[in-house]
């Protein structure tokens, strides 16, 4: 009798400002949820990693949750509006609300701010949770909008690539 293993699965690790547009983008600030607008490019991509049978995690570092300017509750629904423009193409999404000039210990010190790689983590475990699938690193890749989480990727040894160089191509 043979046991059973579960498959190999593609992943992508988005960061989210590489999918939603940013204020010097749109011409104005960000106030909250209905102001959300993605890169179509951006969608496009991942609709076509869906397809080839790929999983999705989006991630966020929001540390204007731990500095009080603005409310956790806010910041989950701007990740759901994110998601929705986005044609819900993620399996799940992790945001990291943490600051080190957070003013109480418990808001600055995390394991999920990056570069370390607690997002990047926490997203795959959400979703090997709900699904019976592997995901090995050789088939893991990082889409990153900034540094610290392209560190946390090569510090993972996970393929990174840039955000821009993504969306066109």
């Amino acid at each position: 009798m043979s046991v059973l293993t579960p498959p190999q699965v593609p992943m992508l690790f988005v960061e989210l400002d590489a999918v939603r547009r940013s204020a010097a983008d749109l011409g104005r600030p960000l106030r909250g949820p209905m102001d959300i607008e993605v890169h179509l490019d951006a969608v496009e991509r991942m609709r076509l990693w869906r397809e080839a049978g790929g999983r999705i995690v989006g991630f966020a570092h929001l540390p204007e949750v731990a500095r009080g300017e603005l409310a956790e509750e806010t910041a989950v629904r701007v990740l759901w509006t994110l998601h929705e423009r986005a044609g819900n193409a993620f399996d799940t999404l992790v945001h990291c609300p943490h600051d080190p000039d957070a003013p109480t210990p418990d808001l600055a010190r995390c394991w999920c701010r990056p570069p370390k790689p607690g997002l990047l983590i926490a997203g795959q475990e959400q979703v090997a949770l709900r699904q019976r699938e592997r995901y090995p690193i050789w088939m893991a890749l990082v889409v990153a909008a900034s540094e610290p989480v392209r560190r946390a990727a090569e510090g993972l040894e996970i393929d990174v690539v840039d955000a821009a160089a993504w969306r066109w191509g």
